[in-house]
């Protein structure tokens, strides 16, 4: 059990969680009672007071270990409480999030046809997949239909249209379409690799995504079709 404790205690290290709480960790997940005493984490680990409190501090801030009193009240117990998986699920989706938004915000900045700006693009794209596929946000099966169906909307349209537009050409409640276009802002990997946009005057429209093309890229695909037919011939 000690053998396994220790070797299972790399495991979350490998992500980049500091060694100590991991074991302190892997303590307190595999204990009867699933909580423990200061003093008790103490004596398991074999490590100082401090070492522990160090390492309860960094466990709490990342919601994944809280504090409960013995029956007395004299003495604080650490327990992995059982919410504190989603918070820490939600927590590091959430950094996800930021890191993407922040990644394409700086390809803008150096430019996407930069070696900067393309490292950053594929940054973006990596961590705003991964805090996709992380966080739900609770979302029904006919919330993403919804929202789908909101996306071909706009892309059959061809034009910017109001949410006032949309619901009265869907012949849907206005509140419907209001949530469908929210789950798309909250859900950009619904639409990939379009984008609705929120334009002026409360309007909607469709594009590619600025990271899915290049600026020549973009540049080569606007050409006339005259220009087209005799590049075919």
């Amino acid at each position: 059990m000690r053998r396994f404790a220790e070797e299972f205690a790399t495991l979350p290290a490998g992500t980049g969680l500091p060694r100590m709480p991991c074991r302190v960790f892997v303590c307190l997940l595999t204990s009867d009672s699933g909580s423990l005493t200061s003093a008790d984490l103490v004596r398991r680990l074999q490590v100082s007071p401090a070492s522990v409190s160090k390492a309860i501090g960094y466990l709490e801030s990342i919601e994944v270990v809280g504090r409960s009193q013995d029956p007395g009240g004299r003495r604080e117990r650490y327990v992995i409480d059982d919410d504190g998986w989603l918070r820490a699920w939600r927590a590091d989706t959430g950094v996800h999030a930021e890191v993407a938004v922040a990644a394409r915000r700086g390809m803008h900045i150096f430019g996407s046809d930069t070696p900067a700006g393309t490292r950053l693009r594929e940054m973006g794209r990596f961590f705003a997949r991964i805090s996709d596929h992380m966080d739900d946000s609770g979302l029904t099966h006919a919330a993403v239909a919804d929202a789908l169906t909101m996306i071909a909307a706009l892309v059959h349209a061809a034009r910017p249209l109001t949410a006032d537009d949309l619901a009265t050409a869907l012949h849907w409640p206005i509140k419907r379409t209001a949530d469908a276009l929210d789950v798309i802002s909250r859900r950009p990997i619904l639409s990939d690799p379009l984008t609705v946009e929120r334009l002026g005057r409360g309007t909607y429209a469709i594009t590619p995504r600025p990271d899915r093309l290049s600026s020549v890229q973009r540049e080569a695909l606007i050409v006339s079709p005259r220009s087209t037919r005799r590049t075919r011939k």
